[in-house]
């Protein structure tokens, strides 16, 4: 083979690298006619993949399929589509905030269509022609295939028959939070994928599980440039949010204010804390809280920028920022007394269902509040019906008496 690959290649006039490579033995061996015949490449004599003629290392002949967000540009699984399986890659650097995170891929494989004569066969698996599935690289060469392999690992939707695998996403949570029909066994690992990746991947955060209760509050806060995330695809939701942090989120969904303080005696003169620097990324959210009489800080000259704030002083910002309106919900957690100091904000928040909790009996006031639980209180403070306006009174009027 390595004789004759010589004698094609002085007649085709191709690298004379190709000579001795097993490349342009293999070629010989798999396709001798393309390679003998047509003035290219080895590497294109013998990589056909999809219809398309690719150099070696093309992603479209490289076994994976391709990351949904290339097709669809979403890292969902699009229409007509079900998290069929996942796997596990360690090590990978996409997810850690402080070093190597674990990176889960999930397989988004064709539901079947309900037709009469699709059945489901004892694989798990109808009829290639009970999908749409087409299989191609949609891309060509640099896009990995697509709607080609019928496999499934089968940790997620199990009672659900498949077709093909139409492509996959990730995710930097497991993927049983990201969608409760999937297992959390067996754990499976392919290292090989470990620095896969598209841009598109880094377009949203990917430690929000699409079906969080908090997702939605998260994509507001990053549409309205109230939070950019710890990086730019990690949004860190268990991450516990500072007293800074969330003075900054306060101020920059009122529109990032000058700090013109509101009636104070005696009058304000700017910041009044020791442990608050004037170039401090937060200080003009700082000032501008103290302004509106929001905080008065934790002690005479200490705001406390770096303690986190906790789940009660939240509650309480959002009142005073809403100007301690009254509250009248009835408060059944079992922890919070009838003479506590928050108690009023939290009738309020109660009764404008401005919550991070769904069903729980008790409030823990003084757990340091999460960067989810911030999100969804503060979305459920931007959603909530404005406060009754009260008409003033005519004193003048003339009273007309009923009939």
């Amino acid at each position: 083979m390595q004789r004759v690959s010589r004698v094609v290649d002085r007649r085709a006039g191709r690298r004379g690298f190709l000579r001795s490579s097993a490349m342009a033995a293999t070629a010989m061996a798999v396709a001798p006619v393309a390679y003998a015949v047509r003035p290219t490449t080895a590497e294109a004599a013998i990589i056909l993949c999809k219809g398309h003629q690719c150099s070696p290392g093309a992603l479209c002949c490289d076994g994976y399929s391709e990351f949904c967000c290339k097709l669809t540009g979403e890292n969902l699984c699009p229409p007509h589509t079900i998290v069929a399986g996942w796997w596990k890659v360690d090590g990978s650097d996409f997810c850690g905030l402080d070093g190597p995170s674990p990176r889960y891929y999930l397989d988004c494989n064709y539901t079947c269509d309900d037709r009469a004569g699709c059945q489901c066969r004892s694989n798990g698996f109808c009829d290639r022609d009970c999908t749409p599935a087409k299989c191609q690289c949609s891309g060509g060469c640099d896009t990995r295939k697509s709607e080609c392999t019928r496999f499934r690992y089968g940790q997620c939707n199990q009672g659900t028959c498949v077709g093909q695998l139409m492509c996959r996403i990730v995710t930097c949570v497991p993927p049983w939070t990201w969608d409760p029909a999937c297992a959390s066994a067996p754990v499976l690992s392919d290292p090989g994928t470990r620095w896969h990746d598209r841009p598109c991947l880094h377009d949203g955060f990917n430690d929000i599980p699409p079906k969080a209760h908090y997702a939605p509050a998260v994509a507001w806060m990053a549409d309205e440039g109230i939070t950019s995330g710890i990086k730019d695809d990690l949004f860190g939701p268990d991450l516990p949010v500072t007293r800074a942090q969330f003075a900054t989120f306060l101020w920059r969904y009122e529109g990032r204010p000058t700090a013109e303080p509101a009636t104070v005696d005696p009058p304000w003169t700017g910041n009044q804390f020791n442990d608050v620097d004037a170039d401090a990324y937060y200080a003009p959210a700082v000032a501008w809280m103290v302004a509106q009489e929001i905080t008065s800080g934790r002690a005479p000259g200490r705001f406390d920028p770096d303690s986190g704030v906790s789940r009660a002083q939240s509650i309480v910002f959002l009142h005073r920022l809403a100007g301690e309106p009254q509250g009248s919900a009835a408060i059944t957690f079992s922890d919070v007394g009838s003479d506590t100091w928050y108690r009023g904000a939290l009738a309020w928040a109660l009764e404008h269902n401005i919550s991070w909790w769904e069903v729980h009996s008790t409030f823990e006031p003084d757990q340091p509040a999460t960067r989810a639980e911030i999100a969804a209180l503060l979305y459920g403070y931007h959603q909530r019906p404005p406060e009754p306006v009260e008409e003033p009174v005519d004193e003048g009027a003339a009273t007309v008496a009923a009939p």
